[in-house]
């Protein structure tokens, strides 16, 4: 079969030992790049995996960070006299100042992409406490207007769509200075 076999005889002999040589020599080089395949294809894998579970790694370190920096807003906050309870709109200001300070450090430590929004909702509150600043020199009302996104939907939703669930407090709180 194939030519393969002993063969009595001179110079076909030696053909014949010459052809079963290349015969083992290409199933040999395709048996050692088989083998190269599947260990390149297993060094594939493995390294997927890892990319993968470095990834995940990453993401889990991130968004314990984000938990901890919206934990340390919540206790800023909390040392923080709540505008709702101060008795003059001058108090108000001051107050609603102060969170806003509060939360700006916040700000800076956050990745850039819900900065927007919150420097949205700190800018409204910003012109809430010019208008009760206002309010207490000439007793002109000042309204709170919260801020809108494009699609019109509240800026808070969108931050509290966005942020770690420990972070939601802190922005209802700061979604409402009268209170």
């Amino acid at each position: 079969m194939f030519g393969l076999g002993p063969v009595k005889g001179g110079p076909a002999d030696a053909r014949q030992r010459r052809r079963r040589q290349w015969f083992v020599a290409a199933i040999s080089a395709g048996a050692a790049i088989i083998v190269i395949a599947i260990c390149a294809g297993a060094l594939a894998v493995v390294d997927a995996i890892d990319g993968v579970r470095d990834q995940a790694s990453d993401a889990r370190e991130a968004r314990q960070v984000r938990d901890e920096r919206c934990l340390e807003l919540e206790r800023r906050l909390n040392k923080l006299v709540p505008p709702g309870s101060t008795t003059t709109p001058a108090a108000r200001a001051a107050a609603i100042r102060n969170e806003n300070a509060a939360a700006r450090i916040y700000l800076g430590e956050l990745p850039g992409g819900d900065q927007d929004d919150w420097r949205q909702l700190l800018d409204a509150r910003g012109v809430y406490a010019e208008a009760l600043d206002r309010q207490a020199k000439t007793n002109v009302p000042a309204f709170y207007v919260a801020p809108r996104t494009e699609a019109g939907e509240a800026v808070t939703d969108d931050l509290v769509d966005a942020s770690p669930a420990t972070c939601a407090g802190s922005i209802r709180r700061l979604a409402t200075p009268e209170l």
